[in-house]
C-alpha cells in the first residue's frame, strides 16, 4: 500500500515539474516576441578552425564563451560553398536550386574586358526573406554587409529599413557604422539586425597581436587565417557589449560557407562541396535556451529562419524548406537522425560546373558532374580522403536518388537577374577578393 502511495506521489510530483517547465517555456516564448534578433554571418569561416569546435588553437575566445551560454550545433552544413547562394539560402530557407541565386558577381565571364557588363542573380521578389518576415512582425530592420555580393543589387535589401554594403573594409568599419546607428536602432523598439563580417575572407591579413610568424612560407596563410578569426571575434565581442545583447536578444552566429586551405589541393571556396567548404559554425543564444548544450545531429543553414520563427513565436511557413531546430534543442533527435540534407554548387567560368551533394547520418555523397562521384564517412574520415563510392555503392546510389527525387519535385522560383556595370576600381577589388578570375 505504501509503495502504491509513493508511486502516486511520484507521478504527481513529476507531473508538476513538467507542467512548471511547460508554463515556464510558454512564458519565455511569449516574452521572446518582444526580444531583439541579431544574426551574425562571418564570411568564409569553417567550424573546425574554432576552439569551441575542438581546434587546438584559441581563435575565438568570445564565441567560445558565448557558446557556453548557448546551443552549439556540431554538424552544420551550408547550402552552398559560394557567398550569394549560401546567404540567399539563409535568408529564404530554400536551397540554391530553389531560389535560383546560383552566383553573385559573375565577373568570371567577362573578366578580360576592361569595363564588363555582368549579370548577377537576384532573390526573386515573390520569396519572403528573413528581414521581410521580421519587418512584417513589427521589427525595425537593419543590416551592414562587408561583402559586395550581399546588397541591393542581389535583392538582399528586401525588407530592411536601412542597409549598407561595401567590400571588405574589415570588422572595424562594420562596428564603426553599427555604433553610429546605435541611438537610431534602440529608439525604434525591437529590432532585427543582420551583420555580415568579411574577415576572415581572403586575402588573409596578419592581424596583431594574434599573428605569430611561423617561419614557414607554406604555413603563413594558415596562421594569418587563424589571426583573422581572432580579429573578427574581438569586434563581435565589442558589438555584443556595446549593445548589451546579453539581455533581451536572440543571437545567431554562423558563416555563409567554409574555406579550402589546401585540404584538397586548393585554397579558397566555391570550387567543391568538400567538408572544409560547407561545414560551418552555428551558435544560437536565447533566454530559456539550454545553456552549453551541444547538438550532434546534422542540420543546415536553411534551418535558421524557421528556427527563429519558432523561438520568437511567429507563424510557421509552409514555404520554408528548412526545419525548426527547437524540437532538436529540446531533445527530439530521432527524426533529425534520418534526415537528408543537400548542398549545391553551380558556377560558370569557362564551362558550367555543377556539384550535387547529399548528407545523411555519417555519410557525405558528392556528385561532381559529369565524371566524379564520391562517398565519405564523416565520422571515420573527417578530412574526406577515402572515397567509399565503389565499396559502398548501394549507400551512395540511395543518397544520389534522394537528391534527384527532391531536386526534381521541390518548389522552385523563377530566376531573376540584373545587369551590373563594373568600374575599374571595383573590378580590381573583385580580383583581389578572388571573385574575378582571369
Amino acid at each position: 500500500m505504501k509503495q502504491k502511495y509513493f508511486r502516486i506521489l511520484s507521478v504527481i510530483f513529476l507531473s508538476a515539474i513538467l507542467l512548471s517547465a511547460t508554463l515556464l517555456n510558454l512564458n519565455c516564448q511569449k516574452k521572446l516576441k518582444d526580444f531583439n534578433v541579431v544574426v551574425i554571418v562571418i564570411d568564409t569561416l569553417r567550424s573546425d578552425k574554432l576552439d569551441a569546435y575542438g581546434y587546438e588553437k584559441i581563435t575565438a575566445p568570445f564565441l567560445t564563451e558565448l557558446s557556453k551560454k548557448s546551443i552549439l550545433f556540431e554538424n552544420t552544413f551550408s547550402a552552398s560553398s559560394w557567398t550569394s547562394p549560401a546567404t540567399a539560402s539563409i535568408f529564404t530557407s530554400l536551397y540554391p536550386f530553389q531560389h535560383n541565386v546560383l552566383m553573385g558577381l559573375l565577373a568570371h565571364i567577362n573578366a578580360k574586358k576592361k569595363f564588363p557588363d555582368i549579370k548577377i542573380d537576384r532573390i526573386p521578389e515573390e520569396i519572403e526573406t528573413m528581414p521581410e518576415v521580421f519587418k512584417k512582425a513589427g521589427y525595425a530592420t537593419y543590416a551592414i554587409s562587408d561583402n559586395f555580393n550581399i546588397g541591393d543589387k542581389q535583392g538582399f535589401d528586401q525588407g530592411f529599413d536601412k542597409m549598407i554594403t561595401y567590400g571588405y573594409k574589415g570588422a572595424e568599419q562594420v562596428n564603426s557604422d553599427l555604433f553610429s546607428w546605435k541611438e537610431e536602432i534602440e529608439k525604434n523598439g525591437k529590432y532585427f539586425l543582420y551583420l555580415h563580417y568579411m574577415d576572415p575572407h581572403g586575402p588573409y591579413h596578419a592581424r596583431e597581436p594574434w599573428y605569430k610568424d611561423p617561419g614557414n612560407r607554406k604555413l603563413e596563410p594558415l596562421v594569418a587565417y587563424d589571426s583573422e578569426i581572432n580579429y573578427v571575434d574581438s569586434y563581435i565581442k565589442k558589438a555584443y557589449e556595446k549593445f548589451g545583447w546579453d539581455k533581451n536578444t536572440v543571437i545567431v552566429v554562423t558563416a555563409d560557407h567554409g574555406e579550402g586551405l589546401w585540404d584538397h589541393g586548393r585554397q579558397g571556396h566555391g570550387y567543391s562541396l568538400y567538408r572544409e567548404e560547407i561545414q560551418v559554425p552555428l551558435i544560437i543564444h536565447f533566454p530559456g535556451g539550454a545553456e552549453g548544450k551541444r547538438v550532434i545531429p546534422n542540420v543546415s543553414t536553411i534551418d535558421i529562419l524557421p528556427t527563429l520563427r519558432d523561438i520568437i513565436g511567429l507563424k510557421k511557413s509552409d514555404k520554408d524548406e528548412g526545419w525548426s531546430l527547437l524540437p532538436l534543442i529540446n531533445g527530439e533527435e530521432e527524426k533529425f537522425k534520418n534526415r537528408y540534407l543537400f548542398t549545391y554548387l553551380w558556377k560558370r567560368i569557362e564551362i558550367v560546373k555543377e556539384i550535387k551533394s547529399t548528407i545523411y547520418r555519417n555519410f557525405h555523397f558528392q556528385n561532381r558532374i559529369p565524371k566524379k562521384k564520391e562517398l565519405f564517412n564523416l565520422l571515420l574520415d573527417q578530412k574526406e580522403k577515402k572515397n567509399l563510392y565503389f565499396k559502398m555503392f548501394k549507400t551512395a546510389k540511395k543518397m544520389e536518388r534522394q537528391f534527384e527525387k527532391f531536386f526534381n519535385n521541390c518548389k522552385t522560383y523563377k530566376k531573376d537577374s540584373v545587369n551590373y556595370k563594373l568600374n575599374k576600381e571595383r573590378l580590381e577589388k573583385l580580383k583581389t577578393l578572388g571573385y574575378v578570375q582571369e
